[in-house]
């Protein structure tokens, strides 16, 4: 189902501390966790090697005070290892369209996204009980899921 309706949610106005904290984070793990999967792929000499960045609520790619968000922040990660833009498949989601359209516009704006061998993939879904069922099924790369929603705060 396609969330129609403006955000009146203010939450992507600024961005917090800790949803700087927490993109952050996730930018560090996620490199590193890139370099783990790319040191065994060297070692396994399979062609065709591809690893994935999969975020399912993953918002408009910029605050309203032009901070970047978690989605921008990988890419940017992606962009400047050569190893990864040529195997990284990314899948980002949001059910708000406006928030799906304003990702798909910050992306399609980062300096050099065309290089990467596999387009991002931006989608207006709601998540739910099919889209686990769909990941079950497929027989998935190396895959750095991320799986938060929104603020945080109200679950510390």
């Amino acid at each position: 189902m396609t969330d129609l309706t403006p955000s009146t949610n203010s939450f992507f106005d600024e961005q917090s501390e800790q949803s700087m904290i927490k993109s952050r984070i996730i930018a560090k793990y996620f490199s590193a966790w890139a370099n783990v999967i790319l040191g065994v792929q060297k070692r396994s000499f399979r062609l065709n090697q591809k690893m994935a960045y999969i975020d399912l609520f993953a918002g408009p790619g910029r605050y309203t005070d032009e901070s970047k968000s978690t989605p921008i922040l990988v890419l940017e990660t992606i962009l400047a290892n050569p190893e990864l833009k040529s195997r990284m498949i990314t899948l980002f989601n949001d059910k708000n369209i406006n928030n799906a359209n304003s990702l798909k516009e910050a992306i399609f704006a980062l300096p050099r996204i065309s290089e990467l061998k596999y387009p991002p993939v931006v989608s207006n879904t709601e998540i739910g009980d099919e889209i686990a069922k769909l990941f079950q099924e497929k027989k998935l790369v190396p895959t750095f899921f991320l799986l938060i929603l929104g603020d945080i705060k109200g679950f510390l």
